[in-house]
């Protein structure tokens, strides 16, 4: 790969976080969202915003003249640690739960990105909702449920007028927000990561910001955490109003030893010609100033040869060093799946199969990205686990598995479809207390969408003690494409919560 810029920095940081419309942050009240449940027709398309695999909306027909998008609700299932449902889980009796976020303008849907749990097992959401009135875009979520199920009115328990308990919205000016992963802390806070464009005051352009959100383990907001637990945040920005700024997004934060978030996510610098975006990594003290110690500059960027490279999710490992996941690509029409190493202040690890700090993985297909990664510490060693799909080439869509040792080195990365000749992907990944690696998506059936998870051995084999060969599938609502899960938890007694859409009944 000769051609590979690899590693690139920008010449300056604008120092400090940004606010820009923190004034209109306010508690929401109910549902939206913009994350794909159906296949995807081909590689990703990314022209400063997320578009492509994030974005996509089903979109149907009505007697064959009108084009419907339908409404979607978070859904839950519970299933036993055999893999068989409990029963015991949500409201109906069938191991169910749907939490409607509420009624709302055009055709955005309740969607989510991820879940955790906390240390009562309690479910922590991370998701988007249609935004309130008549406007058409959406509002970042963070909701509790219950261990069985329920939404936890215990959290957000005074919301602001008309909004409701169990969950906190934030609403940044009336513009559209994209929430993506979150994670609860060990002191019970809760981080929430994810971006927003807005106007950058250089003629009409709208930028893509880094948000992040923090909140107290009773889901109000921490206001020791950036301007009243948010962080609105341009790296990108230039003091030239003739200049136009940069983009930045973060799809993850995660906390290192020291309290501080290192994101990762995509974007492009300032002056950067093209629609091209690279995988960008900054980091952020606990109290949500940008850190210019980070990385060359305050930034990691990373740029194989000119094209997209994406980050998705990451880890912090127990020496404070960070696993990213996501995509790169190395030639044009061919995406990869990527994982990225860094070192604990934001520069290339030395880690064995890794160039300069990243791995590409090649499934064989033109479009392949990891979307979710998970660590666990398993005896006096560390593993992480990697989930996402490969598509494209005229194939159906098969999920794709890595599980490293990170304390040896030693690895497992294949496709591991759930069908051979129907779509299947992973959106979620987890380890259980049983040091199983549970990865969970959907699987299409006779054009039927199904909850789908699978359990795996570290070696990367198949459990077929769990379910049926290793894999069960749940039908949330029969006949419909829109479903499919986008988080997976383990709780503490090994039960496996799915989470993610499906379509409203």
């Amino acid at each position: 790969m000769s051609n590979q810029k690899t590693v690139r920095s920008f010449k300056k940081l604008l120092p400090g976080v940004l606010a820009l419309g923190l004034a209109a942050a306010s508690l929401g009240g109910c549902g939206d969202d913009e994350d794909p449940v159906v296949p995807d027709a081909g590689p990703e398309v990314d022209a400063g915003t997320d578009a492509g695999t994030d974005a996509g909306t089903d979109a149907g027909t009505d007697g064959g003249t009108t084009t419907t998008t339908p409404d979607t609700d978070l859904a839950f299932v519970r299933l036993n640690a055999n893999g068989s449902v409990d029963n015991s889980f949500g409201a109906g009796g069938n191991g169910i739960s749907r939490v409607d976020l509420g009624a709302g303008a055009g055709t955005v849907r309740d969607s989510m990105w991820g879940i955790d749990r906390d240390a009562q097992d309690r479910l922590v959401v991370f998701a988007t909702k249609k935004a309130e009135g008549t406007r058409t875009d959406t509002d970042r979520v963070i909701a509790r449920l219950t261990a069985n199920g329920a939404l936890d009115e215990t959290f957000n328990a005074s919301p602001a007028a008309n909004a409701r308990k169990g969950f906190y919205a934030l609403d940044i000016s009336g513009l559209g927000d994209s929430a993506r992963h979150g994670l609860v802390q060990a002191d019970g806070k809760i981080i929430s990561s994810g971006y927003l464009p807005q106007p950058s005051g250089v003629g009409a352009q709208s930028a893509n910001r880094i948000v992040l959100l923090r909140l107290e383990s009773t889901g109000v907001v921490d206001g020791t955490f950036g301007s009243k637990g948010v962080v609105n945040s341009s790296p990108f920005a230039t003091n030239d109003p003739t200049k136009e700024w940069g983009i930045a997004e973060a799809y993850a934060a995660v906390q290192q030893s020291t309290g501080a978030y290192v994101t990762t996510g995509y974007g492009r610098a300032a002056g950067i010609a093209g629609n091209t975006v690279d995988l960008i990594s900054f980091r952020y003290t606990a109290a949500g100033l940008l850190d210019p110690t980070y990385g060359t500059n305050g930034a990691f960027i990373l740029d194989l040869a000119g094209d997209h490279e994406r980050g998705r999710d990451a880890v912090a490992l127990k020496d404070d060093r960070v696993f990213m996941v996501g995509s790169g690509t190395p030639t044009s029409g061919n995406i990869d799946a990527m994982a990225v190493f860094l070192t604990a202040d934001g520069h290339p690890a030395t880690e064995p199969g890794f160039t300069e700090g990243y791995k590409l993985y090649s499934f064989d297909r033109p479009d392949e990205a990891f979307f979710d990664v998970a660590r666990a510490d398993v005896g006096a060693e560390e593993y992480v686990a990697a989930a996402g799909y490969r598509a494209g080439g005229g194939q159906d869509e098969d999920a794709i598995l890595l599980i490293r040792n990170i304390t040896t080195g030693a690895e497992f990365a294949g496709a591991v479809p759930f069908s051979e000749t129907e779509n299947d992907r992973f959106w979620g990944v987890t380890f259980g207390p049983d040091h199983k690696v549970y990865a969970a998506g959907f699987v299409t059936e006779g054009g039927d969408n199904r909850f789908a998870v699978a359990r795996f051995n570290l070696d990367g084999s198949r459990d077929t003690t769990f379910g049926t060969g290793g894999i069960v599938t749940v039908n949330v609502i029969a006949g419909k494409l829109d479903e499919a899960v986008r988080g997976v938890v383990v709780q503490s007694d090994g039960k496996i919560v799915l989470a993610g859409a499906a379509e409203a009944r």
